[in-house]
């Protein structure tokens, strides 16, 4: 603990799990601590998630952190938060229903409304988005057309920011400009709601938050979060962000030329932008940045680490049963299975893609798949290729973004996916180029505090600030050998899957 220093709450509301860290405003972590997150499926391509048992499990971490921080240390609470979710809230701020997560596909029939009353181009040129369901608009839209009993007392619709805000103590709805992007389309040059979209589909913008900075200071603990968290109350509270362009600011990606792979949920690669860049195929998302006057450009997959709990969950059995028993990560035994192969697993592929495509080719059909079984094949073949998978996805993207002329320099890794050296390996022999990991992989949760400090004027920016938060970790070269076996293995994942999702194979 710093002997003259203040502290910093990041609640960061994860898909898989809450994570909540206290930092010093010198830019170390002190304590951290994680609790799962549960989905709820209640009917097909429908995604929900309790956004009580949520806000229960931020307390608790949020108590265990700071029980040994004297509370009048803490200086601010920020957040950040999964974007593309949406809750529609009442007049006191209260949710109607619980939490609709961004993989949610309800909203499909909006999405070819949007199509028919918009336009993909003219949709992608104002907003910087592609027309797909997992941003926030199908959903907000869904609401509104399709739901009216909820709609009818729908007095603001926002991302988890905009209710846990409330929650803590702010006294009006507000989304910063991150979150906001992904939410319901904004012009994206001037970071305001489109007026023009919004018009188009007869959508009341008064119903939306108010877009706000990232580092603005919004309102002040109330009484009853504090005792909840356990701090003062009356503690500052900061807008944070997205959690993308949170784990962005959290890897040191505030600098032009320098790329983020975050390996979370799903996975987000991500490079900053000085000014606004468009991708001419219109399918790479152009957003707001949690940096004050800065955009970034997007690809992000929608299932990655979901995908190994699934696997974890429906085929690990004997790891977690070993995990239990011996203290051991259950993921980490899988991947020690999957290492015994050698890569390109004799031929198998494995389609990462459990809940459609948005990028490079959108796809919202899309579904997982294992291609290539012979009887040879064992096991440990299997766990490999869902590795190489998600990795051959990640390039897919990575490719994508550097084709559009955006420079493509230093990767920076980070995200549950990339705590294991064995897979940052693959990740770097399937990418082709040198990755840097970071000491923290809880990305997201250090971009959120790096948010309070800059309001609280610890830091005169995000580019001074990631100097004191971002520690780097190992780095790893692609190995020669493995790099021109996944090169052809990489061709045949992009023509099974282009192939695939032309033939319109994936649809049921």
């Amino acid at each position: 603990m710093p002997p003259n220093g203040d502290f910093v709450l990041s609640l960061d509301l994860g898909t898989s799990a809450i994570k909540v860290g206290v930092f010093s405003t010198a830019g170390g972590l002190v304590r951290v601590a994680s609790r799962e997150q549960h989905l709820r499926f209640p009917q097909p391509n429908r995604v929900e998630q309790s956004l009580t048992e949520s806000w229960q499990l931020v307390a608790e971490a949020s108590r265990e952190v700071v029980a040994d921080i004297p509370a009048g240390r803490v200086a601010a609470v920020s957040l950040t938060n999964q974007r593309g979710s949406v809750v529609p809230m009442d007049a006191t701020g209260q949710p109607l229903m619980d939490l609709i997560v961004w993989m949610d596909h309800r909203g499909l029939s909006q999405v070819e409304r949007l199509q028919s009353l918009v336009g993909s181009e003219r949709y992608y040129r104002i907003s910087g988005h592609p027309i797909v369901p997992i941003t926030g608009v199908s959903k907000v839209l869904w609401l509104q057309q399709e739901a009216p009993e909820i709609w009818q007392r729908t007095h603001s619709i926002g991302p988890p920011q905009t209710l846990f805000l409330r929650w803590l103590g702010c006294q009006e709805s507000l989304v910063d400009f991150s979150s906001g992007s992904y939410l319901f389309p904004c012009d994206i040059r001037a970071r305001q709601w489109s007026e023009e979209i919004a018009g188009l589909l007869a959508f009341p913008l008064e119903k939306l938050p108010r877009l706000i900075p990232a580092t603005e200071i919004v309102g002040r603990l109330s009484e009853t979060a504090a005792r909840q968290l356990g701090l003062l109350a009356g503690t500052p509270l900061v807008a944070g962000g997205g959690d993308g362009q949170c784990a962005a600011a959290g890897t040191g990606v505030v600098l032009p030329g320098c790329v983020m792979v975050n390996v979370g949920t799903a996975t987000g690669v991500q490079v900053f932008l000085a000014k606004p860049t468009f991708d001419p195929s219109n399918t790479l998302n152009c957003a707001a940045h949690v940096v004050p006057d800065a955009w970034e450009m997007e690809g992000h997959t929608q299932a990655s680490g979901t995908v190994l709990r699934w696997l974890r969950d429906e085929f690990g059995a004997q790891e977690m049963e070993r995990a239990a028993r011996s203290g051991q990560d259950a993921y980490s035994l899988l991947v020690e299975q999957a290492s015994v192969e050698t890569p390109g697993c004799d031929g198998l592929i494995f389609l990462p893609t459990f809940n459609g495509s948005t990028a490079p080719l959108v796809d919202p059909f899309a579904r997982g798949a294992l291609i290539g079984l012979k009887l040879s094949h064992r096991r440990s073949h299997v766990l490999r290729a869902v590795l190489e998978g998600i990795s051959l996805e990640i390039r897919w993207m990575l490719d994508a973004i550097a084709q559009t002329g955006v420079p493509v320099e230093e990767i920076r890794l980070a995200g549950g996916g990339s705590r294991n050296p064995v897979w940052n390996q693959i990740h770097a022999d399937i990418l082709g180029r040198p990755l840097r990991t970071v000491q923290n992989p809880d990305a997201a949760m250090v971009g959120g505090a790096m948010c309070a400090a800059v309001a609280l004027g610890a830091f005169r920016d995000f580019q001074q600030a990631s100097l004191a938060f971002v520690k780097l970790g190992p780095a790893f070269e692609p190995l020669e050998e493995n790099r021109q076996v996944y090169s052809k293995t990489y061709e045949r994942f992009v023509r099974l899957f282009t192939l695939l999702s032309e033939q319109r194979a994936f649809i049921v």
